[in-house]
């Protein structure tokens, strides 16, 4: 299963190459979410992986996290013990009450793989929506953005602890994404080898619009939030 292992690593990971800024991402998103509900106050992060966004994010709201993973969650609850986790799959998502702001980050919805359950997970994200609030999901990449032939690359990271190497592998079948993630974890205590498959749906940005829509919610489209992926921001008008 994706992040099982690599939740440990994954912050370092991403910083550590530069992949992710999170307190720059959170001044973008806060910026994002007060133009589409102005005094927006509280924020659940769906898919909040090891919680370093919500982090950030509470400088200016109350937080909850929901994730799949318990290894993820088990990473954000450390890091943020007065906060609040569910783990929960997306597609069946309910937490018992709605946020001014719901988000879906880092194109995470690309792991809904069946067409089919793509509308009804996004139904769920917006159930959790307040009135006038605003829901914000970042697509995966638009299918027509994809090359094929992609070559392995490797990603190297390291603190005092430990040293990290990705190399990953990705192919295309159909409008599937398939991506092998081989790791190397070097501490003092030797080196330790586990590889991870992520497999994302390719999805034309006019289907997550759709959806959305489809819930209840009036959109528009931030183009290229990181190159080749869409951002839909939607907002409950009613």
């Amino acid at each position: 299963m994706a992040y099982g292992k690599s939740a440990a690593i994954y912050d370092l990971l991403y910083t550590g190459t530069g992949i992710k800024d999170f307190a720059a991402e959170a001044s973008e998103l806060h910026a994002l979410i007060q133009e589409a509900a102005q005094g927006a106050k509280t924020l659940l992060d769906v898919a909040c992986g090891t919680g370093a966004l919500l982090a950030e994010m509470r400088r200016w709201y109350s937080v909850e996290g929901v994730d799949i993973s318990a290894d993820m969650l088990a990473v954000a609850k450390r890091r943020l013990p007065d906060v609040t986790f569910t783990q929960a799959d997306m597609r069946a998502l309910d937490v018992g009450r709605t946020f001014d702001a719901v988000t879906c980050l880092f194109s995470s919805i690309g792991y809904i793989t069946e067409p089919s359950e793509l509308k009804p997970a996004i139904a769920r994200l917006a159930a959790q929506v307040a009135p006038a609030g605003v829901l914000i999901v970042d697509g995966w990449l638009r299918p027509e953005v994809w090359e094929d032939g992609h070559r392995p690359h490797a990603e190297e990271a390291s603190d005092a602890n430990m040293t990290v190497v990705r190399l990953a592998f990705s192919r295309r079948d159909s409008d599937i994404t398939e991506m092998d993630m081989h790791h190397l974890v070097a501490t003092e205590k030797g080196i330790e080898h586990f590889s991870e498959e992520h497999r994302l749906r390719l999805v034309p940005t006019d289907e997550y619009v759709a959806a959305i829509e489809a819930a209840g919610l009036t959109t528009r489209v931030v183009p290229d939030y990181m190159p080749g992926r869409d951002r839909v921001v939607g907002v409950r008008t009613r």
